[in-house]
């Protein structure tokens, strides 16, 4: 027996008719293009269809291309929604040690077509999505405070049960007293925003600084200033200033963290950068997808990100089950064995191991379960 297409299309419906609400057909095409992206890692739907065989669809390569098409165009189909009860329902499978997560969130776009919103949850040093909202490029309020409001609160809505201590990390793109109090006053989280170096800053005995950038950092280390005020409503918050390490630029952290630890914590944000990358260049290659219809980029986005979440799993079951050496993912260096190849890497590599081979030597889960790395 081999973890042929249609064995594993019956195992992930299983799985996914739990956690998505759709038709039977409308999963049968979401399995479809989520194995057509991961074995093709690409969006398009002409290398899709060619990674399809005869248990999809019996008919010719265009027939399959339209019925893609169908699928991904479909009005009915609220890909935004419908990821929140996913979300919900992968953290139901999260399994954890310690009750500390971070959720880090900013903007990525398609070219100049799309941008997407997206709130991630760190596993290891990726991050797999929670909640997203796509816009129009140029469209007006774009990246107004509601829409962070909104991520913020679905994730305290489905993340409060488990009693997690957490804490948010974003970029200067992000930069507002307004968010930094409904963080730490609405949802009672932490948080670790990088600010730009115009905002004032008022420092109880420091008179000569007023704006940030008027701070001068160590040349090694973090200066921490607790209890500051910031801007001209005076926000009450801590600030934690350093050199960015290999670059010229400064950061200034906004945290509300009784501990020195807000630069540690804020450099866990780039992990959302890999993820970005591996949706994008790295791995799915997401900006080659030739639509400008925006339902259409939303159910893909959607197709995507359940692809993505997958693909994590296998790579932190591979971690877990010591399945790296199979792969060549791990490697001596000055005697301790060293993980090279990334989660997302290790779990394409798996898939691709495991797919068309012996179940028996090969086992590909479909269960989605997340460990927290």
């Amino acid at each position: 027996m081999i973890n042929d297409q249609e064995y594993l299309t019956t195992e992930l419906k299983k799985t996914l008719e739990k956690m998505i609400i759709l038709s039977a057909p409308r999963l049968n095409n979401l399995i479809a293009v989520i194995i057509g992206i991961i074995c093709s890692q690409s969006v398009v739907l002409s290398k899709i269809s060619q990674e399809l065989k005869d248990s999809y669809s019996v008919g010719t390569e265009t027939s399959k291309v339209k019925r893609l098409q169908r699928f991904l165009s479909n009005k009915a189909i609220n890909p935004e929604k419908l990821y929140e009860f996913f979300a919900y329902k992968l953290l139901k499978k999260y399994k954890f040690r310690s009750k500390s997560i971070y959720i880090i969130f900013d903007h990525t776009t398609i070219d100049d077509r799309f941008v997407i919103l997206q709130f991630s949850l760190k596993v290891g040093r990726r991050a797999i999505p929670l909640w997203f909202k796509l816009f129009r490029y140029k469209q007006e309020g774009n990246k107004d405070f509601i829409h962070v409001k909104e991520g913020l609160k679905f994730l305290h809505k489905i993340l409060t049960p488990y009693g997690f201590d957490v804490t948010i990390l974003a970029d200067r793109g992000f930069k507002s007293v307004d968010l930094f109090e409904f963080i730490d006053k609405t949802l009672q989280w932490k948080y670790c925003i990088r600010c730009t170096k115009d905002l004032l800053i008022f420092i109880d005995g420091k008179s000569k600084i007023r704006k940030l950038e008027d701070i001068i950092p160590k040349k090694f280390g973090t200066k921490y200033f607790r209890n500051i005020k910031l801007t001209a409503d005076k926000y009450i918050c801590n600030m934690a200033v350093c050199k960015a390490e290999g670059a010229d630029d400064i950061w200034f952290i906004a945290n509300n963290i009784s501990e020195p630890y807000a630069i540690r914590e804020y450099k866990k944000r780039f992990d959302i950068e890999e993820m970005f990358k591996d949706f994008k260049s790295g791995g799915f290659n997401l900006e080659h997808t030739w639509s400008n219809d925006i339902h259409y980029a939303k159910v893909l986005y959607f197709c995507v990100c359940i692809a993505y979440c997958y693909i994590i799993s296998l790579g932190v079951s591979c971690c877990k089950d010591k399945k790296n050496n199979l792969l060549g993912a791990t490697k001596n260096i000055n005697g301790k064995k060293v993980r090279i190849y990334s989660l997302f890497s290790t779990g394409i590599k798996w898939f691709k191991r495991a797919y068309y081979s012996c179940r028996k030597k090969y086992y590909l889960k479909t269960c989605f379960t997340i460990y927290q790395g």
